[in-house]
């Protein structure tokens, strides 16, 4: 019974971890004709915020809860960023950034989904699925 509790306890105290407050989640895409950017930025808070190249204007759009927050968060940290960079440009372009200050900046970058790793690019849709509806 008490290697249950102690079990229990240690158990809860790291699922109950907290995400890094200066961590962040960052996905966009852009360019083509109008050179026009756009970008989400998931907080730790689960807050999304919304911004474009065409104004100075941060709005935010959503609030996730706890519960989804960690999760992408939990994906996102999954995906490996930090072995996966890859930086190519084109007409149009689509990103995912993963960050904690100046700690770490994980970026990858793609024009031809093809040339994306299928797990990026599944966790980016989901993810601008989630923000768009």
């Amino acid at each position: 019974m008490k290697k249950l509790i102690l079990f229990s306890f240690i158990f809860g105290v790291f699922a109950c971890k907290s995400i890094p407050k200066e961590q962040e989640i960052i996905v966009g895409s852009g360019g083509g004709f109008a050179n026009l950017w756009q970008s989400y930025t998931i907080k730790p808070s689960g807050e999304i915020l919304y911004r474009t190249n065409k104004s100075d204007s941060v709005k935010v759009i959503q609030k996730l809860t706890k519960a989804q927050t960690k999760k992408i968060f939990k994906t996102v940290q999954g995906l490996h960023l930090d072995s996966l960079s890859q930086s190519e440009t084109g007409n149009m372009n689509h990103y995912l950034v993963f960050s904690e200050g100046k700690k770490f900046s994980y970026k990858t970058q793609w024009t031809n989904p093809k040339n994306v790793n299928d797990s990026i690019k599944t966790f980016y849709q989901s993810l601008m699925d989630k923000i768009k509806n």
